[in-house]
């Protein structure tokens, strides 16, 4: 990505974030970001495809980061843990993005439906190939490794989410513990 694209992901962002996808023009967006409005069409046909290029761009990110940080590791458990560590790190790292990319996805009616299964699916495949893993190991339960991918991705998402709509702070490692404790223990006591 040159820095002119990446000029308008920031801005892109920042205004999806704070006003959605719906209720931002391509005109405020390029002002944003410096650049002229035939820049933005230069890179992006219209305002879905810079959309889908974001979601496309942060989550592949996301994956790319989760990827390299289990790489080495061969204990599935540890493997999950990291995960969830690597997602709320960039989740806090980039809150204007988990914003932007949660009112999309779970937004109502998402005109990128095709797309985000797409490109969601490349996400949990990594966690449902290291639950799989686990199963075959021994050091998990024979659950579903798609649902617990899913229930997984879904925890760390909402969570996120919830925490930066609710909260001033973002306390990554309290949050960690506290999902690590639910997703692998449960609240029964």
């Amino acid at each position: 990505m040159n820095s002119k694209q990446e000029k308008i992901f920031t801005a892109a962002i920042e205004k999806f974030s704070q006003k959605g996808s719906t209720n931002t023009t391509m005109q405020e967006i390029a002002e944003t970001a410096g650049v002229g409005k035939g820049t933005l069409y230069r890179y992006f046909k219209n305002k879905e495809d810079l959309i889908f290029s974001l979601i496309k761009y942060g989550i592949d990110e996301m994956a790319s980061k989760v990827k390299e940080a289990v790489e080495n590791v061969q204990d599935p458990v540890k493997k999950l843990e990291i995960v969830i560590e690597v997602q709320l790190e960039f989740y806090n790292q980039y809150r204007g993005f988990c914003k932007f990319l949660t009112r999309e996805i779970w937004g109502p009616q998402s005109k990128f439906e095709e797309h985000i299964k797409e490109i969601r699916t490349n996400n949990t495949v990594i966690i449902e190939d290291i639950i799989s893993q686990g199963i075959e190991e021994g050091k998990l339960k024979g659950i579903n490794a798609e649902l617990g991918a899913v229930s997984l991705s879904g925890m760390i998402n909402i969570t996120a989410l919830h925490w930066f709509m609710f909260h001033e702070s973002f306390p990554v490692e309290k949050i960690k513990e506290n999902l690590i404790s639910l997703y692998f223990d449960g609240i029964i006591i």
